[in-house]
C-alpha cells in the first residue's frame, strides 16, 4: 500500500493523540500549547485514506539550548500494526523539511525511552538525563541540528 503524508489540522491529531500517546486522557485534553500557532505543521500520514501516523512541529524556543530558531515536535506516534514500515521516517522527513524551509535551526522534543533507538537512528541526540512524564513513563530531550 502506498503512504501519502499530507498536512492536517491540528484537531484530525488528537483521536491518535490519544490512541497511540495518551489513552489516559480526554481528547479535549489534547488541545497543546502552540496548535493553533500560524506556522505550525500537522501531519498525518495516510494509507488507503487511514490516517495511521501523527506528527506535530511548532516553533517554541528549546530550554538550556541556545538555538537561533528553535521547533518542539509533539504528538508523534504511528499505530502499532504499521511501526517500523518507514511511516515514522517520513513523518519526519517531511517535518524537519517544513522547519528548515521555514528558517529553523533546532527540531527538539520529548521523546519516550521505548522509542529512543528510533530517534537516534534518524540523527536526534539525547540531552540530559531521563526523566519521567507522569501517565507516559520514561523520556528524553532530544535535539536535531539542522544542517
Amino acid at each position: 500500500m502506498k503512504l501519502r503524508i499530507r498536512q492536517i489540522d491540528a484537531a484530525e491529531t488528537r483521536p491518535l493523540r490519544q490512541r497511540i500517546l495518551r489513552p489516559h486522557q480526554t481528547i479535549a485534553e489534547l488541545v497543546y500549547p502552540g496548535d493553533d500557532h500560524p506556522q505550525a505543521l500537522h501531519l498525518g500520514a495516510f494509507v488507503a485514506e487511514q490516517l495511521t501516523g501523527i506528527a506535530s512541529f511548532t516553533p517554541e524556543p528549546c530550554p538550556d539550548v541556545p538555538a537561533r530558531a528553535a521547533w518542539r515536535l509533539r504528538g508523534m506516534g504511528v499505530l502499532p500494526d504499521v511501526q517500523r514500515q518507514g511511516y515514522g521516517t517520513a513523518l519526519l522527513d517531511v517535518g524537519i523539511n517544513y522547519v528548515k524551509q521555514n528558517g529553523g535551526d533546532l527540531v527538539w522534543c520529548h521523546g519516550r525511552t521505548s522509542v529512543l533507538p528510533f530517534y537516534l537512528s534518524y540523527g536526534f541526540a539525547t540531552h540530559g538525563n531521563e526523566f519521567v512524564v507522569p501517565h507516559t513513563g520514561p523520556h528524553y530531550m532530544l535535539l536535531y541540528w539542522i544542517r
